[in-house]
Parts: structure tokens; sequence; C-alpha cells
């Protein structure tokens, strides 16, 4: 499941890059402007994976219990929870992007660049969520290929539609910053499309049928028990670097520009770890669903071994080319020296990081996300923040970057430990389900069950 979802990955990571080449050639102002919606996309991206973490949740739950209706079931209410929470979302982000955008700090020439990008950008996140939420769901029921097939369809069209939107081509007029936005809600809309025609008509499992309004707000209050902690806990870990790049900043530019390209590169590194805290949800979830402990238990000794070795194999392959490297991205020999610093260091401990995501999405499938908030809370601000800041205090950069590196070593071997010896293994629900009445149930031709 990791190796396909690391390509859809991937593909979207370079939507990124080439979304900034192009705008980059519009003009500064245009390029910042498009830059500086950064945080709020990534607020609505946390809002979107804790949707799908609770989509995974009680998909897999339901699955791995061999509850085919019930299944079709939770996954289209997943999909209609995912739209009406989208769709307020985009009439909330539209009525207010002067004030917030002015509150963040936008200038005057950036403004009409802002409010062009993101009227599109808040009108289409309908069409971008939707496809995660089906991915998701195709993820929960053990299919790894056509998700990723899927954002990286989604990645492609962006990438083409780019260019010739924003520059113009034939009859098509430039529409510069709007352009890049119409690329993104093009190829959202396609791959919308393409995503619910496979829930519909391959996998069938969507129930166009009414249930009742009972059941359907049982369902999105279980999402929503899942989704809510996991969206929280998605902003954690950003939250905390913000304070990192505080304690970066106290030794000059050259040493945060050094550290947060250092950082990004790494970024590249931990696609992998990235995808296995995608899809270790679903085999939890599935596994505790059918009530195999052992095999929940296994999942996460597997995913914890492959987050150590991954983290010892790329922090020798960046070691070596560390040089190149910094070289390559960075002007200054201040800042070189700093990026080699960080490469040298920080690199083979990012495989506590990936056992502590791992374990948070493991427990979000089976339906434990505090438990989740809780491993991330400690790594963020019991041991990251804290270390990096003593460190920083005592020994200058070189303690700052040991400081990272001593937190996600911590983070790791607590989590591991504290997993393996002493968590539950077991898939809960959230309260009871309600009983679907007789006549309700026959008028809807729904099965009538008794409440688990």
């Amino acid at each position: 499941m990791v190796i396909p979802m690391s390509f859809g990955i991937v593909a979207m990571m370079l939507v990124g890059i080439v979304d900034a080449y192009w705008v980059g050639r519009l003009g500064t102002v245009q390029q910042a402007a498009v830059q500086f919606v950064f945080p709020v996309s990534m607020a609505v991206m946390s809002i979107a994976i804790g949707l799908g973490a609770g989509a995974v949740s009680v998909v897999a739950r339901a699955a791995g219990r061999g509850d085919g209706e019930r299944t079709k079931r939770v996954a289209t209410d997943a999909v209609l929870l995912a739209l009406v929470i989208t769709a307020i979302t985009s009439a909330i982000g539209i009525a207010l992007i002067d004030p917030l955008f002015r509150l963040m700090g936008a200038s005057e020439a950036m403004m009409p660049f802002v409010r062009e990008y993101m009227v599109i950008w808040f009108a289409g996140i309908i069409f971008m969520v939707g496809p995660m939420i089906a991915s998701n769901i195709l993820r929960a029921l053990g299919d790894a290929i056509l998700p990723s097939i899927i954002m990286i369809i989604a990645a492609v069209l962006n990438m083409i539609l780019d260019p010739i939107l924003i520059f113009g081509l034939g009859p098509i007029p430039a529409m510069e910053v709007e352009g890049a936005a119409l690329a993104t809600l093009i190829s959202n809309l396609v791959v919308f499309v393409v995503a619910m025609g496979i829930m519909i008509f391959r996998e069938k499992i969507l129930d166009l049928s009414w249930p009742g309004f009972s059941e359907i707000a049982w369902n999105w209050g279980e999402i929503a028990r899942i989704g809510a902690p996991a969206a929280g806990s998605n902003m954690i870990n950003p939250m905390a670097m913000t304070f990192v790049f505080a304690a970066a900043a106290q030794f000059g530019e050259p040493v945060v520009a050094g550290f947060g390209v250092a950082g990004r590169l790494e970024a590249l590194a931990l696609i992998p770890l990235f995808a296995l805290s995608g899809s270790i949800g679903p085999i939890t979830g599935q596994n505790g669903g059918a009530g195999h402990i052992e095999r929940v238990r296994e999942a996460f000794r597997s995913a914890f071994l492959f987050c150590a070795g991954w983290g010892v194999a790329m922090a020798a392959v960046l070691a070596v080319l560390a040089y190149p490297l910094s070289w390559l991205f960075l002007p200054s020999e201040e800042a070189q020296a700093m990026a080699r610093l960080t490469w040298w260091i920080a690199p083979v401990t990012m495989g506590g990081y990936g056992i502590a995501m791992a374990a948070a999405a493991g427990f979000n499938g089976l339906g434990r996300p505090l438990l989740g908030v809780g491993i991330n809370l400690m790594r963020c601000f019991a041991l990251l923040v804290p270390l990096v800041w003593l460190g920083a205090a005592q020994f200058g950069p070189v303690g700052m970057i040991s400081g990272y590196a001593l937190a996600n070593v911590l983070a790791g071997a607590i989590t591991a430990f504290l997993v393996l010896r002493y968590a539950p293994m077991t898939a809960i629900e959230g309260k009871a389900r309600p009983v679907v009445p007789p006549t309700q149930a026959a008028r809807a031709g729904v099965p009538v069950k008794p409440a688990e």
C-alpha cells in the first residue's frame, strides 16, 4: 500500500513546484500572493485529512466485520458529510477573503491577486476534497492502486493546464493568476467525476437510499469522532515547527535558510513514511474490526521497523550528498554549512518521527484518535520544542539540531515501547447506533438490524 501511495504523493508535490515556477514568471507580487495562501490552504487540507481519517476508520472497521451493507452506508455518509462541510467552508471562505488576508498581513499590491486566486480556489474545494475522501474509502477497502492513479491524474492535468491557462494558447486567453487557480479547479473536477464514477459503477460502494436522519447523524458523529481529533493532530507539527524556526531565527538568516532548505529536501525523503501513515489505518481498522488483535500488533511492529530502517538508509544518502546539495540550493557558504550540519545529524532520526506518525494513524483506524493526538503532543511540545530551545541556548546551531534529533529519537523509542507493550489493540465504536424503526426501514428499503 505504501509504494503506490508514495508515487501519488510525489505527483502532488510536483504540482506545487510547477505552480510556483509558472506563477513566478508573472512577477514577484503575483508569486508572493499565491504563496501567501499556503497557511489557509493547509488549514482547509487539515479538515480534509481529518474527514479522510474518519472515513478510513469507519469504513475499514465495517469491512473488517464483514458487514457489506454497513460498509456501503458509512462510505456514502462519509462522502455526503465531506460535501456538506466543504460547501459551508467554501461559502465562508469566499465571504472572508478580504478581512482574513488583510489580517494575515497581505499588502495592497497583493490583495487583487489574492482575491483572483482564492475565489476560484474556495469555489473548487468541493472537487478537491471529494476525490480525497473517495481515495481514502478505496484505501480503507484495501485498494491502494486506484487512489494513487486518481492523485497522479489530478497532478498531471494540473501541470498541463497551468501554462495554458496562465499564459493563454490559441483561442484560450491568458488568465494569469486566475488561470493557475482554474487549472487546479478543472483538474480536481475531472478526477472528482472519475472518483465518483468508480465508487458508484465499479465498486458499487455508494448506497443512495435514504436510511433516516438518525442513521446518517450517527454515522456523521462517528466520522467526526475520529476526524476532528485527526484534523487537530495534523496541525500540531506545523505549529511546533514555528517555534523551531523561531529558535533558528536568533542565529541569523543564513541559519534559517540552511535549516529550511535542509528540511524541505528531507521532506522528500520522508514521502514513504507519509505514505505509510496513510496506509496503516485501513490495516489496523479492518483487522481491529474483525477482532484480529495480533494482526494489529504486527502491523504496528512492521511499520515501526520500516520507519527505523528507512531513516538510517536516507541518513546515509543525505550525508553523502550533503556537499553537492548544499552547493546547488544555497548561495551562501554559511547557509550551506548549516544545511550540511542538519543532514549529518538529523536524518538518521527521521525514523522516530515516522514511528509517531504511523502510531497516530494506526490508532485513528482503530477508532482511538485521542491516543494519536497524545503521541503528537508528546513528540512536539514535551520533547521537540523544549529540546530545540535548550540545545540552541546551550550550544548554538549545533545544539539546536542535536535537540531536534534527540526529540525524534526519544519520541520514536517511547512511542514504540508504549504502543507495543501497553496500548489497546482492539477497535472501538462511539455511542450506540440507533435502532431503525421497522416502518421507517421498510419505507427506506433498508434491512432491519439490531443496534450494535
